[in-house]
């Protein structure tokens, strides 16, 4: 079947990480776009030596751009070095005027160096410019690592050595700009230099009058905070957002990216005050959905197409994927994204497909999505034509909505405490009722939208009695807990209540009017859930696991995109037309009836058409499951990964055994310089034929039980940056392997780790100097030790390997011989059938499974557990073979996380730095966690 359009295939951070080398990433172009790839974003990130936005780094965005071209893929540049946009990877710190700014406070008494002092020894709050008894002092703070983007000038100076220095360079028609994570500063009260001047002219105050009310409850605090927050919003909005937007618009590039932390009311406050009218200054909006623990919820998803659907906007992207880690298999990613797109998301940013993966950029939020992982090298071609098929027949349809939900936003300006952090940041009443009501809309299959009072105010009006936001009408509003709104927001619920417009509160009704006690008499519940239930199309009674949307595509066709995201069980769709459905396969572009009493399997999806016709009966098919051992077929290269390394400043004194980010941790702490030798221990049984040693830092000398040998000249693992043949020197029992390094770390490294208050800005543009990385043997051999037989959250627990001759037969990949695997094992078994009716059934985790029956090829399983082989399965006797391809989990870890496979996996899962003590860290296991797979 034809690929689907460039611009519906899914757009990958590209992180360039390293010296970049322009011949080697128009490669990386080509590889992408031979796997279903519309485009990238040269996404400046950890690791990188290239000069950012130097010569060299524009002329690589020339080539990268100019191949895209040639292409019809869409080229991106990232706008930042690391995160968050807005400091140009630091060089807009060289004025401290240019920094963020924020705000402690300290009780006590009256200190004159304060920003401002407060009386609260009562129920009030006087500012005082003289000693009193309980004084409120509030300091001014200058960020040591982000900038003011709510200062207009700075976001100037921003736009002209960023996206000006592109465009001036611009031959090859880069398409567009990705902003990501833009905030006001999150790490404690935020403030910024524009606030007087917008307070005078906003609401004729002094903001030094009130500002004590950020840290204390008295009276008048609500109003108060109210007008901070919706400045803060409406700065960052006007300062930047639209600045940005504006300057794309004008020049003819695409503004994409998110903003931060859209999964909660207490993130968006953290950041930026509420994220949804920011949506308006993007052409393609966008969202992170980040991890695997977040499946489920659907604020960020609704928010971005709600605000999209209102102002007309085709593509949503999601960042994705990003801290899964390297065992995420592809049905767990299809579960993740596709409960984005039964949101209304149709556009996917794959984190992370990285230029290089040695030392530091390996462990840069796996997993990755380059040729670096064995599944995605095989199967991402599969992968990404699912998703952009899907794209597009999201992207080309509109839901069918009829009731629109009052965002509380505004609401958690009055109770946001950014001190202390406990009680989700004192707003869990607000985010509980929030939550509650968007599951039961879901539950009950209800289309709806989210109403921001910003997006409201600028494209809302009532008209017979519906409310009209932008191309939607909305004839129901459900009010979740609310404590305020804004005038026009209220100007326009009066307006809708009065033409008869249907409202259901789930709480009580407000009492403040933008943060003053205000009455709504008229304010009350005139419909039902039992009313608004009715007056959809469709409804899906207590399918809680269930997300689902009702769509209509430019042909006037509607369909139903339904997602299971839980458990099998059986779902039943009732509608207002037809009798069966049309289910439609968006990959073979194909129907067939089935019932509307719907089997859904676990992470199971449909897209359905209503039909009258008749469903054709069908025999359903048993199942068949692997039994419990099997022979390994042909050769399997096999690998063996030492993360545990002894170190000596003069090559004879040497520390005792460490992992290696604790020995790297000790390093840094002394700030040493100089010689450093490096030695990797391991014991084997028997000497393999074959083995192949890599290195991730290349040496200044190696020898393997004192001998000294050179590299190859090729090194086939792309996570390292050297290789050895070393076959012959591996002898029975304890064998050492050393590596002499000149050891060098800058300035820039000690300050992003250890400067006083720095925070993400700078770490994320952190490039080592030198690295100490685990090392890797490869070859004809088996790895054997000793395991527990109880799992740590999934994973096998084992330690004391040792190297010795490969099984041909086993149970367990892990536990017989395989624990490193990273690749592919062909395994096979037989199999007696009486009845041929059979589909092969997977239930435990896996990557990538190619099937034979009888050596002919069956299929392909990647995003389901189920293959049907009946048509090659014969009754009696038959061979049944499987090639497993593996991701880098085993090969990569992590190893020592003390939850044996953790549910978020970052560079801190690693690198555990601020807890190592002497090379020992609380949150190290020396055991290492495996994840198996099938076996």
């Amino acid at each position: 079947m034809k690929r689907v359009e460039k611009i519906y295939r899914g757009i990958p951070f590209w992180s360039w990480n390293d010296e970049l080398d322009k011949d080697k990433l128009v490669k990386q172009v080509e590889w992408m776009d031979e796997n279903g790839i519309g485009g990238f974003f040269m996404h400046a990130r950890g690791g990188l030596k290239t000069q950012y936005l130097g010569e060299k780094w524009h002329e690589c965005i020339d080539a990268c751009a100019k191949r895209a071209s040639e292409l019809g893929m869409e080229a991106y540049a990232y706008d930042e070095n690391g995160w968050p946009s807005g400091f140009v990877g630091g060089k807009l710190l060289e004025d401290i005027e240019n920094h963020d700014r924020y705000l402690t406070y300290k009780e006590g008494e009256y200190d004159k160096d304060a920003l401002a002092s407060y009386d609260i020894s009562g129920s009030t709050l006087k500012r005082v410019h003289a000693p009193c008894n309980t004084c409120l002092n509030v300091y001014e703070h200058y960020s040591a690592s982000t900038a003011d983007i709510l200062n207009p000038e700075v976001v100037d100076q921003f736009l002209a050595l960023t996206h000006e220095e592109y465009r001036k360079r611009d031959k090859f028609n880069l398409k567009g700009f990705f902003t990501d994570e833009p905030q006001y500063y999150r790490w404690g009260m935020p403030y910024t230099k524009m606030l007087p001047k917008y307070f005078r002219d906003t609401y004729g105050e002094d903001i030094l009058d009130g500002l004590g009310f950020m840290f204390v409850e008295r009276e008048g605090y609500r109003a108060f905070r109210y007008k901070f927050w919706k400045a803060m919003q409406a700065l960052m909005l006007e300062g930047f957002a639209k600045k940005i937007y504006d300057w794309c618009d004008k020049y003819g590039y695409k503004l994409t990216g998110h903003y931060i932390d859209e999964l909660s009311l207490a993130g968006q406050m953290l950041c930026c005050g509420g994220v949804m009218p920011f949506y308006e200054y993007e052409h393609i909006p966008g969202i992170d959905y980040l991890g695997k623990g977040i499946v489920g919820n659907d604020l960020a998803p609704k928010q971005v197409s709600s605000v999209c659907a209102q102002l007309g906007k085709r593509q949503i992207l999601t960042e994705t994927f990003a801290g899964c880690g390297w065992s995420v298999t592809p049905r767990e990613l299809k579960r993740i994204a596709e409960m984005q797109y039964a949101g209304g998301v149709n556009l996917m940013c794959h984190h992370l497909l990285p230029f290089e993966e040695h030392g530091q950029r390996k462990r840069d939020y796996p997993a990755h999505f380059s040729s670096v992982n064995p599944w995605v090298k095989k199967g991402f071609g599969d992968f990404n034509d699912y998703f952009s098929y899907l794209g597009k027949l999201i992207a080309e349809s509109d839901e069918v909505v009829n009731v629109g939900v009052l965002h509380p936003i505004r609401s958690a300006y009055f109770d946001f405490k950014r001190f202390p952090e406990r009680d989700w940041f004192g707003l869990s009443a607000l985010e509980k009722s929030l939550d509650a009501l968007l599951c039961r809309l879901c539950a009950l299959g209800i289309g709806h939208h989210l109403l921001d009072e910003t997006i409201l105010a600028r494209h809302a009006h009532v008209e017979n009695g519906t409310l009209v936001v932008g191309k939607c009408k909305y004839d129901y509003i459900i009010l979740p807990k609310i404590y305020t709104m804004d005038k026009t927001t209220e100007a326009l619920l009066s307006d809708f209540v009065a033409q008869g417009g249907k409202i259901l509160l789930t709480d009580d009704a407000p009492k403040y009017l933008e943060g003053e006690e205000h009455t709504y008499s008229y304010l009350k519940t005139n419909t039902s859930w039992a009313q608004i239930i009715r007056e959809q199309p469709y409804s899906l009674p207590n399918a809680k696991d269930v997300r689902a949307t009702y769509r209509r595509d430019s042909d006037g066709r509607e369909f139903i995109y339904i997602v299971n995201l839980g458990e099998k069980k059986v779902v039943n769709i009732k509608l207002k037309n037809g009798t069966s459905f049309a289910s439609y396969d968006i990959m073979s572009d194909s129907y067939r009836i089935v019932p509307t009493r719907l089997t859904l399997d676990a992470w199971q999806s449909c897209v359905l058409y209503a039909s009258n016709d008749t469903p054709r009966a069908s025999t359903p098919l048993q199942p068949l499951y692997l039994k419990d051992k099997f022979e390994v077929v042909g050769k399997t290269d096999n690998y063996f990964t030492l993360d545990f390394v002894r170190y000596s400043k003069n090559g004879v004194d040497y520390t005792e055994s460490l992992h290696h980010m604790g020995a790297l941790d000790q390093l840094l702490k002394d700030r040493y310089e100089g010689k450093l030798y490096l030695k990797y221990e391991f014991n084997a049984k028997k000497s393999p034929r074959e083995c192949v040693l890599f290195v991730e830092t290349p040496p200044t000398a190696l020898r393997v039980n004192g001998k000294e040998i050179v590299p190859r000249k090729e090194c086939e693992l792309e996570v390292a940056r050297c290789s050895y043949d070393i076959a012959g020197l591996i002898c029975e029992g304890k064998n050492e392997i050393v590596l002499e390094l000149d050891y060098y770390q800058g300035e820039n490294v000690y300050y992003a780790l250890f400067g006083e208050n720095v925070t993400e800005g700078l770490k994320n543009c952190l490039a080592y100097d030198t690295e100490i990385e685990p090392i890797y043997l490869k070859g004809s051999f088996g790895v054997y030790g000793d395991f527990e037989s109880i799992e740590k959250n999934g994973a096998i627990l084992g330690d004391n390997f040792y190297m010795a001759e490969q099984k041909r037969e086993f149970s367990s990949l892990v536990k017989d011989g395989f624990p490193f695997l990273a690749g592919s094992i062909t395994l096979k078994q037989q199999i007696i059938v009486k009845n041929t009716k059979r589909e092969l059934v997977i239930d435990k985790p896996f990557h990538l499974i190619d099937v034979k029956v009888n050596g002919k090829g069956a299929g392909r399983m990647l995003f389901s557990n189920r293959l049907d082989i009946s048509k090659h399965l014969k009754k009696g006797k038959n061979e049944l073979e499987i090639t497993l391809t593996t991701s880098n989990r085993n090969l990569l870890g992590p190893f020592h996380s003390p939850e044996g496979e953790p549910g978020w996996v970052g560079p801190e899962t690693f690198e555990r730095f601020g807890s190592w003590k002497n090379g020992k860290s609380q949150y190290f296991d020396n055991k290492y966690a495996f994840v198996e797979s099938i076996v």
